[in-house]
């Protein structure tokens, strides 16, 4: 089909996969069905799921709908707005796709006041001109798509709040850009989107690299629980109840009556005096489990069993018990004075207590919770960390809610499995698709080696010089930038940081790179590049490094893939394993949980390299398992490997390929 056939496209020739998801898009999306689609790096996939979900929302039987469009990473966003504005150059019609690109408070405001929640962005800016100001963003942002950078750039230059102008923005908007968050966390959805008017009923979802979504609904529901915490949570609660003992003293002066805060004054006493027993039960419990604990480096334990010393310790008392419930939304409510010194990014102590004890209660006696303790970065005293075994409690409500949805990413393999974990409904159409890549395979071969592993038991000295030969190999016969990623930092250290690469600037990731860090790395390929340097860029899989980055400009010549990063065999990772082979049963518990998982994010790391067409790019993966049967049927249907037998032969095969295409592909904007 051409771009004449589909109502809202941004480029002028679709490629065939490009053309086949707006086509499948289409379909599923007229009866709010799903469209899952593994969609390689070059396909157009943004430009494709915005047609189908505006062509959708615009023509739903019930009514026009909403696209929320989410994203994992800030990047993201521009590519969404480029997008949706080539599409207003093409449509014949006068109303232009509006759009409203919206992230984190914090990023959008200057300062946000932790306690009354309000913002200094217009503190100079006089009444009357607020409301004018506020109309002229308004129009700036629906008059064309606009990133949210240049948003706050104009906000800040006019004294306005470019965070509340965007939100009353959203009524008037046909797609908001914004983060998981906003949706698949119950705290943030909220408090979100309801104050902006949207209903999950009433949208259409796009979710953006979609084999991120699982972790990121487990990660929302992740907290922690220390001594550190109840102790802090105690003192809050201490000053809290001062404040409320002089406001209601005050008003008792002035014989006037405020039943509201009288009992906000009760619930702040009973929760003081609840705090206090729960700081000493809480203490003995962590001593227990470290007791247990052993040599382990952590152990699973009941969510039942935490949540029954806390109700436990509520109803300890010979006065008048607090319920759970209004325990928490007393701890909920308090304001106390923040230390200038403390992280304003920090929530109180309460508020975060609050929220373990929200989780534990309303997903008690489910399975897919679980509870770990361990001694990481609190040797002393130990924590607990809440653990969602199972996104798809979270995501089946938003899914058999919403209007329909596109999961798409470039390593959503097998998108079946991903429609499993995430339980969307079985009771709507449901489109499965792995979709061609754009990208010829002779300017992409993915070569594997059978000399080499790193699985534990057959490392040695010898495995390790054999894995630095083939790198050596491919160093001597590429001209440019080589990229290597391995499982962990230990490896890393062994492998590349122990090793010799004469002729090599070698750039490596370290342990919590900053976003800057990354920037600044890509930067220096660019520099090392311009002046004829050439250099290795080292990082881990799952790091920033490998996943997330686009390395434009075919900036990299070759990317080396070492090993196969398998979760640890932890407490949590069995924990895992069983419930995945509980819910789908023994066959699927290895590759759902592990298998799969690490095979992606070998995929995320080969993509790196190409990002257009005529970009070109030699993947070496230098462990002999990825072949394997188990392996192998993780990965593409479409992907070619070919085997390289040694060092020598891998030499060989990449000195042929850059005979074949010496230069790199040059873009020009």
């Amino acid at each position: 089909m051409a771009a004449e056939d589909f109502e809202f496209v941004a480029h002028d020739n679709l490629r065939e996969g490009q053309a086949k998801m707006i086509e499948d898009g289409n379909k599923v999306l007229k009866n709010s069905g799903f469209l899952f689609a593994a969609a390689p790096t070059g396909i157009g996939k943004t430009a494709a799921a915005l047609s189908s979900s505006l062509t959708a929302a615009k023509n739903h039987p019930d009514g026009q709908k909403k696209v929320l469009f989410l994203t994992g990473r800030q990047s993201q966003h521009r590519i969404v707005v480029d997008s949706v504005r080539k599409i207003n150059q093409k449509i014949n019609s006068n109303e232009p796709i509006k759009l409203v690109d919206m992230i984190g408070r914090e990023s959008m405001c200057i300062e946000v006041d932790r306690i009354s929640g309000k913002c200094n962005c217009e503190s100079d800016v006089p009444e009357d001109m607020k409301t004018l100001g506020r109309n002229n963003l308004r129009n700036f942002i629906l008059n064309e798509p606009k990133h949210v950078d240049e948003v706050i750039e104009l906000s800040r230059k006019r004294g306005i709040c470019a965070w509340s102008t965007a939100r009353s923005s959203v009524k008037d908007s046909d797609v908001i850009v914004c983060d998981y968050n906003h949706v698949f966390v119950e705290s943030i959805r909220e408090a979100s989107l309801p104050s902006m008017g949207i209903e999950i009923e009433e949208t259409i979802i796009v979710v953006d690299e979609a084999h991120n979504l699982p972790n990121r609904i487990r990660m929302g529901l992740e907290r922690r629980l220390t001594n550190q915490v109840i102790r802090d949570a105690f003192n809050e609660m201490e000053e809290h109840k001062g404040f409320l003992d002089n406001h209601v003293a005050k008003i008792m002066e002035e014989n006037q009556t405020d039943e509201i805060h009288y009992n906000d004054l009760e619930n702040a006493r009973k929760s003081e005096a609840a705090l206090s027993r729960i700081r000493t039960s809480i203490g003995t419990y962590l001593v227990e489990l470290k007791k247990m604990l052993g040599t382990q480096d952590e152990m699973m334990t009941p969510p039942t069993e935490l949540l029954d010393i806390f109700e436990n310790s509520l109803l300890e008392t010979i006065d008048e018990p607090i319920t759970l419930r209004e325990f928490i939304k007393t701890l909920k409510q308090v304001q106390v004075d923040i230390d200038e010194e403390l992280d304003d990014e920090q929530d109180l102590a309460c508020y975060r207590l609050a929220e373990i004890l929200s989780i534990l209660d309303e997903r008690r006696g489910e399975k897919a919770l679980a509870t770990v303790f361990d001694l990481l970065g609190i040797k002393e005293e130990g924590r607990i960390t809440t653990y969602l075994l199972d996104p798809g409690v979270v995501s089946q409500s938003i899914f058999s809610r919403c209007s329909g949805a596109i999961l798409m990413s470039g390593t959503l393999f097998p998108p079946s499995m991903y429609g499993e974990i995430l339980r969307v409904p079985n009771n709507r159409d449901v489109i499965y698709e792995e979709y061609s890549s754009p990208f010829e395979n002779d300017r992409r071969p993915v070569l594997i080696a059978t000399d080499v592993t790193t699985k534990y038991s057959n490392r040695s000295v010898e495995n390790t010089r054999l894995i630095r030969e083939h790198i050596h190999s491919i160093l001597r016969q590429t001209p440019g930038h080589v990229a290597v990623f391995l499982p962990s930092y230990d490896l890393l250290d062994d492998i590349i940081n122990e090793g010799s690469w004469p002729g090599r600037r070698v750039i490596v990731e370290e342990r919590n790179w900053t976003k800057f860090q990354v920037e600044n790395a890509l930067i220096q390929l660019k520099k090392s590049r311009d002046s004829g340097q050439r250099c290795i860029l080292a990082g881990v899989y799952n790091a920033r490094l490998s996943e997330g980055i686009d390395y434009d400009e075919n900036i990299l010549d070759a990317v080396v893939c070492i090993g196969i990063p398998m979760a640890r065999p932890t407490a949590s990772n069995q924990a895992l394993k069983d419930y995945v082979s509980e819910r789908f049963g023994e066959r699927n518990a290895w590759k759902y949980s592990a298998a799969q998982p690490a095979i992606n994010s070998i995929l995320q790391a080969m993509g790196r390299p190409i990002r257009k067409a005529e970009d070109r790019a030699i993947v070496v993966i230098l462990d002999r398992r990825v072949g394997d049967r188990g392996y192998r049927s993780c990965l593409p249907r479409n992907l070619k490997m070919f085997e390289t037998v040694d060092s020598g032969s891998t030499e060989r095969l990449v000195r042929r390929f850059f005979s074949r295409h010496p230069d790199p592909a040059r873009h020009s904007e």
